[in-house]
């Protein structure tokens, strides 16, 4: 089995643990949804909410969750008086081979060394 995290160009091995929570969060399709749209920019949730078409309190619930399982970056800054959070994805693509009983799990990640 390999499992192996690409940042930029530089692979490091990873745990099984942390390959199989990825491979849960992108099970889920509103998950890859969200993963999707964020992955190359940071958005608002309202944005994410209006692109996946996908209710704003899921988008909240989904996004505290990914925030919690450590594959989301945040930002926010202060606008007319008002916190507005960003979030990007530190998933840009994952590749699966299931071949002869072994599991390679490559991940590429918006992170650079």
């Amino acid at each position: 089995m390999a499992l192996v995290c690409f940042h930029g160009d530089n692979p490091h091995i990873i745990n099984q643990e942390r390959a199989d929570l990825v491979l849960g969060v992108i099970s889920d399709p509103d998950n890859r949804k969200i993963i999707g749209t964020i992955k190359d920019e940071f958005k608002t949730a309202k944005e994410i909410s209006q692109e996946i078409d996908i209710p704003i309190t899921t988008i909240y619930r989904k996004l505290r969750l990914l925030d919690k399982k450590n594959v989301l970056i945040s930002s926010s800054k202060i606008e007319l008086g008002k916190r507005e959070f960003t979030y990007k994805s530190k998933i840009q693509k994952v590749s699966i081979l299931f071949e002869d009983n072994t599991l390679d799990v490559k991940i590429y990640t918006n992170l650079r060394d």
